[in-house]
């Protein structure tokens, strides 16, 4: 979820009235201004945004109605329920807890092998149809306001600062991304992820090859058989968060947002859930990973001619910690 907007400030200095007369026929009640913000189409905000460019109350009323539709295209799956199911799911073998009871009849068991669309396999395999891409997603957005009218350089600002998803990161750990398992009340944090590649933290972003929402997926696969054409032999198709909740937002959000306040107790567990992607990495991707954290290669376990050790188990475990290290606030360099 991008970085809510914090509170515009209206300032004298910048020209900007205190006095609510100053709106003319828009001097309303608060309410009705925020009424009127909710008539734009969600498709096209653009005219939404130039009513909230127009006068300093309005861009303090609209921001807040911008963002919300901002948000629905950015994160459509934020606090939703999340699995990957094989095509070998059993209707009868879903995860303890995931379904509602009114879903049920609908998403439990197997179809019936007369089903008319020719479906078989467990309901839930063939519930969804529906494609989720990100890309998509954002042209949608920003697309609204390609055609935007010449404005000076400070409302241009303004402008930019109204429609654009903020997903910065000052380095503080407490404002820090993380995955979030709602359910569990659980998260990773993404410095432990860019640790395993020695990639910088670009907001939620890391590596193409590795990031939060790979992680994700090594823990949401769910399937009645243990196979996953992989190196890894890991039981990575019984992922013990499928079917929870999900959103990807940052740590002061888990005691700020009331979405997330209403749980107690979260736990850190970057350090417990990066043991075991360093462990499917090292098994089918080690080429992705830092160099010090990669699997020795045959020739380079080869006994030495001088008689000195070669990589051994120990120095393997002593590359776990240097995972632990850095997802507890610690650094090394990558090697």
């Amino acid at each position: 979820m991008p970085r809510k907007p914090k509170p515009y400030r209206r300032s004298p200095e910048r020209g900007h009235s205190k006095d609510t007369r100053d709106l003319g026929a828009l001097n309303l009640p608060f309410d009705v201004l925020l009424l009127i913000f909710e008539q734009f189409d969600p498709r096209n905000m653009i005219d939404a945004v130039y009513l909230g460019l127009t006068n300093s109350f309005l861009r303090a009323i609209g921001q807040n109605r911008i963002y919300d539709i901002m948000f629905a295209h950015s994160c459509p799956w934020h606090l939703q329920r999340v699995i990957c199911v094989g095509d070998y799911l059993k209707g009868s073998d879903l995860p303890p807890d995931i379904l509602k009871e009114d879903e049920k009849a609908e998403l439990e068991g197997d179809l019936p092998q007369d089903d008319k669309q020719g479906e078989r396999g467990a309901r839930l395999y063939n519930a969804s149809k529906t494609w989720f891409i990100d890309l998509v997603a954002r042209w949608r957005w920003e697309s609204q306001f390609k055609r935007r009218d010449r404005l000076p350089r400070v409302e241009e600002a303004e402008f930019d600062a109204l429609v654009e998803p903020d997903f910065s990161w000052d380095g503080r750990p407490e404002t820090e991304w993380i995955l979030c398992n709602w359910t569990r009340a659980e998260y990773v944090r993404v410095s432990g992820v860019a640790a395993l590649t020695n990639s910088p933290c670009m907001g939620p972003w890391t590596n193409e090859h590795l990031g939060l929402g790979h992680v994700l997926l090594t823990q949401i696969c769910w399937s009645s058989d243990s196979s996953a054409s992989m190196c890894y032999q890991g039981p990575i198709t019984r992922g013990p968060w499928a079917g929870h909740y999900f959103a990807i937002t940052t740590v002061d959000q888990l005691t700020e947002h009331l979405s997330f306040s209403d749980k107690e107790n979260w736990t850190d567990v970057t350090e417990k859930i990066m043991k075991q992607v360093l462990e499917i990495w090292r098994a089918d991707c080690p080429d992705r990973l830092a160099k010090h954290l990669r699997p020795a290669k045959p020739e380079d376990q080869a006994e030495p001619s001088d008689g000195t050790a070669s990589h051994t188990e120990e120095e393997d475990a002593e590359d776990v910690e240097d995972v632990e290290d850095v997802t507890n606030g610690g650094s090394r360099d990558s090697g």
